[in-house]
């Protein structure tokens, strides 16, 4: 696979249906804009995002596969600054949560050993940041990147017995020359143990329409950068590009591409975690609509894949009026050979007009803020947590489960 070409059905080409979800369930007294999604050993499902400048962000908890939520103690995180950018991840050995949570200087670091209901945190992690993602190895060991400027993209690593909460060791795994100078935060980190060292790897975007891959062998000492996607005419920064692992070495990339009048959603591939990569591939293409801030989770043989999507032909800060967008799946099962068709999960918009993709630039329609996720459960299937706009700027977020 890596360095050659991947056979991948387009929007279109597979079958409509193929998957199928049930209703979608407002998850109550969630109003966060880029909500994430996580699912634990033991199947609790935990929805996390940012509530605006001030303490610590809500992590909303459901223990009976997302038929109800409910809203989970902040406890000391509650007591520290936090609400900006917000990232959680589960150790799938015992089920421990570690949450990044971005303030004004630096972030708030939490662990969490009993299902989110008590915190140990800490106020300060790398300086002058933006934008931080989190990742564990399942092993103890846990990955923190931010943007820093003027370094570039920094990733922290933290070890037991303070793992989750104080990141000791810092390396710079992409510089802004590696950058292409595009002063932009990263895409999300993955992290897996290896038998030499953790296997770590970031994905960003540049200033010159490529996308590439930070990649560690030796648990984030050093870093090797690599092209996703070469240098093109596209916009390749408007949207976080997203890496997800598979397990042994299959790595699976998905970014949006915006044009002047039209965009789409590209993917590549690399069976040697991100040493090389297929030649990209058009996964869902501009002439059937529009899509914006993609996702993609993958293990094993799945591969799965949700975002924003209108059927006009436009970009989504300039659409026509009235332009409907709607939160949309499709998915592979033989490792991202082929995929079905885009299928959303039901007639209610999510939002009707511009979505912004400008980040802080934007003075409106910026409500669904910058991404919406994807994961899998226990069992393969889907799980999807996306934003929902209620017309007046403010959201209502949603969950959906593939059955």
């Amino acid at each position: 696979m890596a360095g050659s070409a991947v056979a991948i059905g387009v929007q279109g080409a597979g079958t409509a249906g193929a998957q199928t979800f049930g209703t979608p369930v407002a998850i109550t007294g969630a109003t966060v804009g880029e909500p994430g999604i996580n699912v634990a050993p033991n199947g609790a499902i935990y929805v996390d995002g940012p509530s605006g400048l001030g303490t610590g962000s809500p992590v909303f908890k459901s223990t009976d596969g997302g038929a109800t939520w409910a809203l989970t103690p902040a406890g000391m995180r509650g007591t520290l600054p936090g609400g900006g950018d917000s990232n959680v991840a589960v150790d799938h050995r015992n089920g421990t949560l570690y949450m990044v949570d971005l303030w004004l200087g630096s972030a708030t670091t939490a662990r969490s050993t009993d299902g989110a209901n008590s915190w140990t945190a800490h106020p300060v992690g790398t300086p002058v940041q933006d934008r931080p993602w989190v990742a564990t190895a399942s092993n103890g060991d846990v990955y923190l990147v931010t943007h820093q400027i003027p370094s570039g993209l920094v990733v922290s690593k933290s070890t037991p017995p303070l793992d989750g909460v104080v990141y000791p060791t810092s390396t710079v795994a992409a510089t802004a020359a590696d950058q292409q100078g595009c002063v932009c935060p990263p895409g999300n980190i993955i992290a897996e143990s290896g038998l030499t060292g953790d296997k770590v790897g970031v994905i960003y975007a540049t200033s010159t329409g490529a996308v590439k891959f930070a990649g560690s062998t030796n648990g984030g000492l050093t870093f090797t950068n690599t092209n996703v996607s070469p240098d093109s005419a596209a916009t390749t920064n408007a949207n976080f590009p997203v890496v997800a692992d598979a397990g042994s070495g299959h790595l699976v990339a998905v970014w949006m591409e915006d044009f002047a009048s039209n965009d789409r959603v590209q993917i590549s591939q690399s069976t040697n975690f991100g040493s090389t990569w297929s030649a990209p591939q058009t996964l869902v293409s501009s002439t059937s609509g529009t899509s914006v801030y993609p996702w993609v989770a993958a293990s094993g043989s799945k591969v799965a894949v949700s975002l924003y999507h209108t059927s006009t032909v436009t970009t989504p800060d300039n659409p026509p009026a009235g332009t409907q967008w709607f939160e949309t799946y499709l998915e592979s099962t033989n490792s991202g050979s082929t995929f079905t068709a885009l299928v959303p999960f039901d007639g209610t918009a999510v939002k009707t007009g511009p979505i912004c993709t400008g980040g802080t630039g934007c003075s409106a329609n910026r409500e669904l803020l910058d991404y919406q996720t994807v994961t899998l459960d226990l069992g393969g299937h889907a799980d999807v947590a996306y934003a929902r706009s209620n017309g007046s700027g403010g959201v209502q977020t949603m969950f959906n489960h593939e059955a």
